[in-house]
């Protein structure tokens, strides 16, 4: 079986203020207890290094049990971050990563 070649997705963006970068932290993938991850994006301050917010998207599985590699919508991506703001994740604060699973 051949390997999927990891994708190389990153970009920058500034959402109230904050310069953020943003990049692929995994695909969507199938876990050993046969459960589904879905696509996870990293997004950390371009400036310093602080919180890290991770987006996880639901897992979207294609006919014939396939999985898809779904495109990255920037516009969605900016109302995500502002979900994870509102939701309490500062971009300004220390610690672990702040977990946001968008629909």
């Amino acid at each position: 079986m051949t390997k999927r070649r990891r994708r190389e997705l990153t970009g920058t963006l500034e959402v109230d203020g904050f310069p953020l970068r943003w990049s692929l932290k995994s695909e969507q993938v199938w876990d050993a207890g046969g459960d589904h991850v879905g696509l996870r994006l990293s997004v950390e301050r371009s400036d310093q290094k602080k919180r890290e917010l991770v987006l996880e998207y639901p897992f979207r599985e294609m006919p014939g049990g396939k999985t898809e590699r779904p495109d990255i919508d920037t516009a969605r991506l900016e109302v995500d971050i502002r979900t994870a703001i509102e939701m309490g994740w500062k971009p300004n604060s220390r610690g672990r990563p702040f977990i946001l699973m968008c629909d």
